[in-house]
């Protein structure tokens, strides 16, 4: 039975596989890694009896899963272009991620055990996340002699790693941008699922005790992963005609488009002829030259640091509070946890889920928001506002003593703050981001019309700005890498070192900045950066 035409799927997709690959895919692509990070200080005192250096621990493993999801995401991508195919690569990580969720529980120490289990499910995270992108084009071209569409990925802009996908102006482009945001939607939701099923599930298993709770919470999600990975096997198209055996140099070959394409963000035709390097090269230049490109790499960084910062240091918030109030006890099997241990899985979840739900309804206004803004002259007023929001609740928040509500409400109002600072930088820079890099693109165009019709004849210049737009939106990504590096790290070192409260003091102190920037773009941008 054919999908209805007014759905963004191409004639050739079954129900089947356009439910596989939003529910299956999408959905779940993003809910385990924030299962993950929820749920990694419960595991750290509750399992390895760890109650100091929690932020250091958390910090370092969120340092090591980016460095690692860095590499493996081109890995998986070169080898979803073979005999794998993207349907294999999907399958097999999904099962590498429930192996690691078992082997989380089953390790005996932090290092070099936890550390290693990290790094498992960083690779099968990584290939599910990229098959995201990577399964897009086969659900929206058209099998018999149409013509190819041509997919440009800009940087992943949730704290999950999923990119956001766009598309050339090529046949059935306007499918990729309805499905593209079906994708967005499903993948919000994905989160939401982790932070009120998953994140919950302890409390089922209470009555086994602390230690043998978490593990039954891994052990059920590991057979979710494992059941979603059977439902792909059967549930998505199988491999294209063209895919078939490939060489070590194609294999090769193909993770350095998938690194220039899907880490970088470049521009594919940039390949051929070796102009990534120059594409970089001239982004790096324009950012410091063009305000508005300057502006959008510093939102990036604090985007994308607030998004997983969210994700990862309120659970460690919460569980840090229950243990210092002492309400936590170390207990042993068969032994009933505390009920108050029960809440602080509870409390965790839903001042995560909170945040999240919040960012979800409130990204189509900000977006409207932003355009609106942008057509009166006023384009950084809503990430100035967002940025405002994060610096009152995270300051809030990390000044807390106790983040339970009925010591103190302000709790939930911060946590809608943060909530709407996460979405708006994420939505507000990357239209910054394109309405910087379509003026850019657009002053190129204007100022090749200038150049003599001979040959050859030409400004190194305009032939760079040809390919500038994705060496901008790989500078963009990358900025969002460093965010996440440096929040991880320095985080989790202060969390220790300082206090509880430090991870989000750094995070409103980023937003801070984010502030400054963007008034100070907004006065003085047109006299730096050229027209605005």
């Amino acid at each position: 039975m054919p999908l209805p035409r007014r759905l963004p799927f191409s004639p050739h997709i079954r129900p089947l596989h356009a439910v596989t690959y939003l529910l299956g895919v999408s959905l779940f692509s993003i809910s385990f890694l924030v299962f993950l990070n929820a749920t990694l200080s419960f595991v750290l005192t509750d399992l390895l009896h760890k109650r100091s250096h929690l932020g250091d621990i958390v910090g370092t493993l969120g340092f090591v899963d980016e460095l690692v999801a860095i590499f493996a995401a081109p890995f998986w991508g070169a080898m979803s272009d073979g005999r794998l195919g993207t349907r294999g690569v999907v399958v097999l990580c999904y099962w590498i991620v429930a192996g690691s969720l078992v082997l989380f529980v089953n390790v005996p120490t932090v290092y070099p055990g936890l550390l290693l289990a990290r790094m498992v499910f960083s690779v099968g995270a990584a290939g599910v996340a990229t098959m995201v992108s990577a399964i897009l084009p086969e659900m929206t071209v058209a099998e018999d002699n149409a013509a190819p569409r041509r997919i440009i990925v800009t940087p992943p802009s949730e704290s999950s790693r999923a990119p956001v996908v766009r598309e050339a102006d090529t046949p059935l482009a306007q499918f990729g941008g309805k499905l593209a945001g079906l994708v967005g939607l499903f993948t919000g939701c994905g989160a939401l699922l982790a932070l009120l099923v998953f994140l919950r599930l302890p409390t089922r298993f209470a009555q086994y005790g602390p230690e043998e709770a978490v593990r039954r919470t891994f052990y059920t999600v590991a057979a979710v992963a494992t059941g979603v990975g059977i439902w792909c096997l059967f549930g998505l198209p199988g491999r294209g005609k063209g895919a078939g055996h490939m060489s070590f140099r194609r294999y090769i070959y193909s993770a350095r488009v998938w690194i220039w394409i899907k880490i970088w963000g470049g521009s594919p035709e940039a390949l051929p002829s070796g102009g990534g390097l120059r594409s970089l090269k001239t982004a790096f230049k324009a950012g410091l030259t063009d305000t508005r490109l300057s502006l959008s790499y510093l939102a990036g960084f604090v985007a994308r640091a607030t998004s997983v910062g969210i994700s990862l240091f309120i659970p460690l918030f919460v569980n840090a509070y229950f243990i210092h109030q002492g309400l936590c006890p170390p207990s042993t099997p068969p032994s009933p946890a505390p009920q108050t241990c029960r809440q602080a899985y509870i409390l965790a979840a839903k001042l995560t889920g909170t945040t999240q739900l919040t960012a979800l309804l409130l990204a189509p206004a900000f977006g409207f928001w932003a355009d609106h803004a942008a057509a009166r002259g006023r384009r950084n007023t809503p990430l100035v506002v967002s940025a405002f929001l994060g610096v009152v609740g995270f300051t809030g928040f990390g000044t807390l003593i106790s983040p339970e509500p009925r010591e103190n409400p302000m709790v939930w109002v911060y946590a809608v703050l943060m909530g709407a600072a996460q979405i708006g930088g994420i939505v507000c820079s990357l239209g910054l981001l394109a309405r910087a890099v379509s003026a850019y693109h657009a002053e190129g165009e204007e100022e090749e019309e200038q150049q003599p019709l001979l040959p050859g004849v030409g400004t190194p210049r305009v032939r760079d700005r040809l390919y500038a737009k994705g060496g901008i939106a790989g500078v963009y990504s990358l900025s969002g890498g460093v965010g996440i590096l440096a929040l991880t790290k320095l985080g989790g070192w202060g969390f220790d070192g300082i206090g509880s409260g430090w991870p989000f003091w750094l995070l409103a102190g980023f937003e801070g900045v984010l502030v400054l920037g963007g008034v100070l773009e907004e006065i003085f941008g047109s006299e730096v950066g050229g027209q605005r």
